[in-house]
């Protein structure tokens, strides 16, 4: 993360747009606005060492920050710091969990790609559900995600290549 100290005036205008009007920041109150997109951190009337601390805090593997150390930033900075730092830190993990979904769509699309060589099935409610009961017998199952979105997931996919046709019959319409 690039660390760039500077006055409100020098922020870049997009930053300037993000302390006033997104998160209302007076700006004789600015102190830090991170622009995630671009992974750089501007600060004013900080410590290094702090600044340091925050890096450490938002680019933390940790699903959720320390209480007594957020508590701690919200009581000695305000709200604003501490919103900016919770703000990043949930946008950090979430490009993580990007990546790993790019790794696991490249492993599961060879799989995807083989099962549309077979003929069209129709979809309706009903075939989902049956799946999803087969599945909660332990056939099949995901740990983060509940069979349900696993298989609306497959079949969206199957459905959206013109590879699950609707049947109108099975769905009784």
């Amino acid at each position: 993360m690039d660390l760039i100290k500077c006055t409100f005036d020098e922020l870049p205008s997009a930053m300037q747009m993000h302390v006033l009007y997104c998160e209302k920041i007076p700006v004789a109150e600015y102190r830090l606005a991170i622009w995630s997109n671009k992974d750089t951190l501007y600060y004013n009337n900080l410590p290094e060492k702090e600044v340091e601390r925050f890096v450490s805090l938002i680019e933390s593997d940790k699903r959720f920050l320390n209480n007594r150390t957020m508590d701690s930033i919200y009581k000695k900075y305000g709200w604003s710091v501490y919103n900016e730092i919770h703000g990043a830190h949930s946008k950090y993990l979430k490009k993580g969990r990007e990546k790993v979904a790019e790794q696991i769509a490249q492993e599961y699309f060879p799989v995807i790609e083989k099962a549309m060589n077979k003929p069209s099935i129709p979809y309706c409610d009903e075939l989902l559900k049956a799946m999803s009961h087969l599945a909660d017998k332990g056939h099949f199952k995901f740990k983060e995600w509940s069979t349900d979105q696993a298989y609306i997931y497959f079949m969206g996919y199957l459905l959206g290549s013109g590879k699950l046709k609707w049947e109108d019959a099975l769905c009784g319409k």
